[in-house]
C-alpha cells in the first residue's frame, strides 16, 4: 500500500513539473525572434530547440531528464497496474527487498528468463525511445531526412548510446524501477542482458527508424497527400519517436521539418 501511494505521488508530481518545464521553455525568448510575435511562435508548435541559433544553445538536459523519468514512471506504473507478478513482489520490506533486488540484478549472468521478443525487440524499442529523447532535446543534433546520413550525424548517434544506457539502467535499478516495484532481481531472474543490449541495440533502433522516416515516409508523403494516412505512417513506422513527441506534449506525428525551412545543417 505505501508503494502504491509512493508511485501515485511521484508520478503525480513529476507530472506536473515535467507540464510546468515545457510551459515555461517551450516558447523561445521574444529577443531572439524580434520578427515574430510570441502567437506566432505558438503556432509554430516547436521547441526552443528547433528554432534557437546552434552556436547559443547547449543540450536542454532538465527537459530530457525529466522527459525520461516520465517514461521510466509510466513503464513501471504500468508493470504495478497490469502485472500480478509485479504486484506480488511489492508487498514485504520495501528498502531490504529492494537492496536484494539491485544485488541479485548484477550477478554476472547474462540471461534473465525473458524470451527474444522481450529482450531484443521490445527493450531495444525503450531504448530508442531515450536516444530519441536525447537527440530530439540537443538542437546540435543532425536531422538525418533534412541533411543526410552524414559522419556527424553518426557521431551524435553514437552520443546517445550513453544517455540511453543511464536511462536503461535507471528503469532496472533506479528509485523507480524493476528492482524497486516489484523486486525483480530478488524475486524474479534478472540479468545483465538488458543493461547492453536495451541502450546498444536501440540506438540501432533509432536510425532504422531514421532510414524509414528518410527512405520510406517522406517518400510516400510526396505522393500520398491525405494527411491522416501520412501521420499514421509516421506513427506506425517510428513508433519510438512517435512515444518521445508524446512524452515532450507534441503531436504523436510531429516533425521538425513540418515547421522550418532550410533546417541548419552545419553549424
Amino acid at each position: 500500500m505505501r508503494v502504491s501511494v509512493f508511485i501515485s505521488a511521484l508520478y503525480a508530481g513529476l507530472l506536473a513539473f515535467t507540464l510546468a518545464v515545457h510551459a515555461q521553455e517551450d516558447v523561445p525568448s521574444a529577443e531572439l525572434y524580434l520578427d515574430l510575435d510570441v502567437k506566432d511562435l505558438a503556432d509554430m508548435n516547436v521547441d526552443a530547440p528547433d528554432l534557437e541559433p546552434v552556436k547559443d544553445v547547449t543540450v536542454h538536459r532538465r527537459k530530457a531528464f525529466l522527459e525520461s523519468g516520465l517514461f521510466i514512471v509510466l513503464m513501471n506504473g504500468k508493470r504495478a497496474a497490469l502485472e500480478p507478478r509485479t504486484q506480488a513482489g511489492m508487498k514485504g520490506p520495501f528498502f531490504k527487498d529492494y537492496w536484494r533486488s539491485i544485488k541479485g540484478s548484477l550477478k554476472w549472468k547474462w540471461k534473465d528468463g525473458d524470451d527474444f521478443f522481450i529482450n531484443y525487440i521490445r527493450h531495444p524499442a525503450e531504448g530508442a525511445t531515450f536516444a530519441f529523447i536525447m537527440r530530439q532535446n540537443d538542437p546540435n543534433s543532425i536531422d538525418p531526412v533534412s541533411c543526410g546520413f552524414s559522419k556527424k550525424y553518426f557521431k551524435q548517434s553514437f552520443k546517445t548510446v550513453i544517455f540511453s544506457a543511464i536511462g536503461s539502467t535507471l528503469f532496472e535499478i533506479g528509485p523507480v524501477s524493476e528492482a524497486s516495484i516489484g523486486n525483480v532481481g530478488y524475486v524474479k531472474e534478472s540479468g545483465l542482458v538488458d543493461f547492453f543490449v536495451t541502450p546498444i541495440v536501440g540506438v540501432g533502433f533509432m536510425i532504422g527508424q531514421d532510414l524509414l522516416d528518410n527512405y520510406v515516409i517522406k517518400k510516400l508523403e510526396r505522393k500520398i497527400h491525405n494527411q491522416i494516412f501520412a501521420a499514421t505512417l509516421r506513427v506506425v513506422l517510428n513508433p519510438s519517436r512517435t512515444l518521445e513527441n508524446a512524452l515532450a506534449f507534441k503531436k504523436p506525428w510531429y516533425r521538425k521539418r513540418d515547421k522550418l525551412e532550410g533546417n541548419v545543417c552545419e553549424s
